[in-house]
């Protein structure tokens, strides 16, 4: 198996290529069968390493999901961080980030899915991630461009609406259409006038390139 953990690890001692073909056995087996279904045994024989081995890198199987949910939603913060470095405008920021996690995700639907489960499951990691989020909205509101107060209660209302974005985008009547409505309806939260929250969200974008791929 050669996926974004492995990659990564590449060049790196043999405890630490180990560690990443675990992580991408388990994004492997949480994509497929969802986090509960997936079994310490069955990521264990996908990554050729024995159940000891895998004690020996993970507490227990929440340990593990834990690491993998916060690798594979920082490497998606990161990506569209690096891509908005020259992006100014609160508005669009916020449409570009929320369009880009939603195709992304559809390109790559094992990280689609295996990022679902884990921040529905694992509330703190997301907040740890949509922090970066909060730092466009709370610019917007400074500007003035949104008109709303940012606080916990909108961060995760904002970063629920992406989730529930992909979700639809990863099922059988989710189209290229799902990202510039959500986004939309997100600026439309914020107080963004119709007109303007349409345009933003319309906006054609170039898709983030798949660095690495789990397979």
């Amino acid at each position: 198996m050669t996926g974004v953990f492995s990659t990564r690890a590449r060049g790196q001692g043999k405890s630490a290529r180990t560690r990443a073909r675990l992580m991408d056995a388990a994004a492997e087996a949480f994509a497929r069968k969802g986090i509960e279904a997936a079994s310490i045994n069955g990521i264990a024989q996908a990554a050729d390493v024995s159940n000891g081995t895998f004690y020996n890198h993970f507490r227990d199987k929440d340990e593990l999901v834990a690491t993998v949910a916060f690798g594979i939603l920082y490497d998606l913060a990161e990506r569209i961080d690096e891509a908005m470095r020259d992006l100014r405008d609160p508005a669009e920021r916020v449409c570009f980030g929320t369009r880009q996690i939603i195709e992304l995700a559809a390109r790559e639907p094992v990280w689609g899915h295996a990022l679902c489960r884990a921040a529905w499951s694992m509330p703190d990691l997301r907040r740890e991630v949509v922090q970066r989020a909060r730092a466009d909205l709370e610019l917007g509101a400074r500007e003035g461009v949104f008109r709303v107060e940012v606080d916990d209660l909108l961060v995760d209302v904002f970063s629920s609406m992406v989730l529930m974005g992909v979700i639809r985008r990863l099922g059988e009547d989710g189209g290229p259409e799902v990202g510039p409505r959500v986004a939309e309806h997100q600026l439309r939260m914020l107080g963004v006038p119709p007109a303007r929250a349409r345009r933003a969200a319309r906006r054609p974008i170039t898709p983030l390139l798949v660095r690495d791929r789990i397979d």
